[in-house]
Formats: structure tokens, sequence, C-alpha cells
């Protein structure tokens, strides 16, 4: 009896094919990551996995507030500098012998109205985003240079941990044996979760960002809607300067301002580890987590902030790229 043969031998491939199509860039970038493991093997290491888990806390946590408005087809340049002025704030609450609560919540309250006032700015003033945030962002600057009287940093380690110790528990410290920061972060990647899929709030921002007509004539309040990711996204970024301080101890004017670009090339790489290429907050956690290492890593190989700055563009284009080649023709 004679073996029928498969008119289409290719088809057995078509899984694969799917897949790569699909994951193939996550592939790349943990690709990537082994490849600088292989290389220097210290990266891998327990301690220094650990160690970047920790200093990616601020970047994950800025990077959800981004991914909120770009929900919403907006941007935000001002989130680097709303991390900074919360930092600014919080240590400077405490050299002042404030509560060490006050520190905490003072600076994202801070954050909110910051994130309200460019909210009415773009939703009901009729600002461009990319110009009313980078108005907000050079404002926020120049008070902080101000305030600072140039440059001069807010430093908390010197002072006796009577006043400090509570405050940089969050940032040096465990809770067991997780890091609380890595605790905060989980804790924060619940809430956006949970506020972009569960609520009224993230199916309107999805419905706005696709449709801005059909969400109005739907019912939706499109300017209030607009104006709220705008609001989210400078609540998460005064957690994030808060963390920040917490961690380093010290705020410095615009000490959180490379952290613009690695949110922005977070965002879109995490459009990557989406099968169909859409913005999600898990997606963002995998695009900070790898913006992170690779750094750690070229850092750990001796190559500095240039040629970080350079790949980021380089996989921002990327990410880009291949959402363009997933959307159907």
């Amino acid at each position: 009896m004679q073996a029928t043969t498969d008119p289409h031998p290719l088809r057995r491939w078509l899984p694969l094919t799917e897949f790569l199509r699909a994951y193939g860039a996550i592939v790349g970038m943990a690709a990537v990551l082994l490849l600088v493991g292989v290389i220097n093997p210290s990266f891998l290491s327990y301690g220094n996995v650990g160690n970047v888990l920790r200093q990616s806390t601020v970047l994950v946590i800025l990077s959800f507030g981004l991914t909120i408005v770009l929900f919403l087809r907006g941007v935000d340049l001002s989130v680097a500098q709303i991390a900074d002025v919360a930092a600014l704030a919080a240590a400077a609450l405490l050299i002042h012998h404030q509560p060490v609560w006050l520190a905490f919540v003072a600076p994202v309250v801070l954050g909110v109205l910051i994130g309200s006032l460019n909210g009415v700015m773009m939703a009901y003033l009729g600002v461009p985003a990319i110009i009313g945030s980078l108005g907000t962002m050079f404002i926020i600057r120049s008070g902080e240079m101000i305030y600072t009287k140039g440059n001069e940093p807010q430093i908390l380690f010197t002072l006796p941990r009577s006043i400090t110790e509570n405050f940089l528990f969050l940032g040096q410290k465990t809770i067991g044996s997780i890091p609380a920061l890595v605790i905060l972060a989980i804790v924060v990647f619940c809430l956006a979760w949970g506020l972009s899929a569960l609520t009224s709030f993230g199916r309107y921002a999805r419905a706005v960002g696709s449709n801005v007509r059909a969400s109005f004539l739907a019912g939706v309040d499109t300017r209030l809607v607009f104006a709220a990711g705008f609001v989210v996204s400078g609540l998460f970024a005064a957690i994030a300067g808060v963390a920040m301080a917490s961690r380093t101890a010290i705020a410095v004017p615009r000490g959180a301002e490379p952290y613009l670009l690695d949110a922005f090339a977070a965002c879109y790489l995490g459009t990557l580890a989406s099968r169909n290429g859409t913005l999600s907050i898990p997606g963002t956690v995998v695009g900070a987590l790898f913006v992170s290492f690779l750094s750690n890593g070229l850092t750990i190989l001796g190559l500095g902030a240039p040629t970080r700055f350079a790949l980021n563009g380089v996989f921002i284009l990327l990410a880009m790229a291949v959402g363009a080649l997933r959307r159907p023709a």
C-alpha cells in the first residue's frame, strides 16, 4: 500500500512559526541576557539578580503610570520630574523633622495634584499632551533648582537613625526574606493591573485610545477619562519617587530624569510580550525588568550609559516595527 504524502510538508512547522512570530522578540531578549551571563557569570548570580530586582522597582512603578497614559494615546513627559519632586519633598520633610508618615503621604498627594493639573490642561483646555507635559517638566525642574539653590542634594543618610530608620525601611530592608521594595512593586502592580483590566476606567481608557469619537458617541466622558489617566500617572510617579529616596537615602534634583527614556522603552518593549502587540501592565513589567537587567549587564561588562541609551532606542524601534508587522494588513 502506497504511503500518502503531505502536500504541504511545511505545515508541521506552523506552530513553531506562529510562536516565533508572536514571542520571538521575547526569546531574543532572553537570549541577550543569557549571553551577558555567559560572558560574565556574576551577572546571573543570586546576589546580583536580587540587587537588580530592588533597583528596578522605581522604573517598574514609574512605567505603570506611563502605560496608562499611553493606553489613551497620550504621552506624559513629566513622569520622571514628578518622581524627582516627590523624592525631594519626602527628603525635605524628614530633614525638617516632620513625621515619617507625612514624608510618605505628602509627596504622593503632590504627585496626584500635579497629575490633576496635567489632566485639566490636556483634557479640558486642549493643550497637546506632549507640549503640556513638557511644560510641566520644565516648571518642576526649575522649582527644584530654586528650592535646592542650584543642585544641592537633600541627604538623609547623615541624619540620626531615629529620624530616618522607618522611612529607609521601605528601600533598604526586607520583610521576611523578600525586599520591602519588591513587595511594594507587587502591590502597585496589583493596583495598576486591577485598574486597567478590572474597572470601568480601564475599559473606557482602552476604548478612548482605540477610537475617541466612537467612545464619545457611546456615552463615555472622554475628557474625564483622559484627565484621569494623567492623575494615575502622577500617582504612580510620586510613589516611584518616594521609593527612590528611600532606597538611596538621598534626593537630587533631576535625579530621576534617566528613568524617562527607560520608562518609554519598558512600555514599548512590553508590547512584545503580548501576542497582539498591545500595551499591557504585565508586559510593562517584562519590559522594565529587561531594561534594568540589560543596564546592569552592560555596566558589568564595562559599557557606559551612552551604549545603554543607544540600545534602548534600538529596542523601542524594534518594538514599534514588530507591532506594525503583527497588525493585519
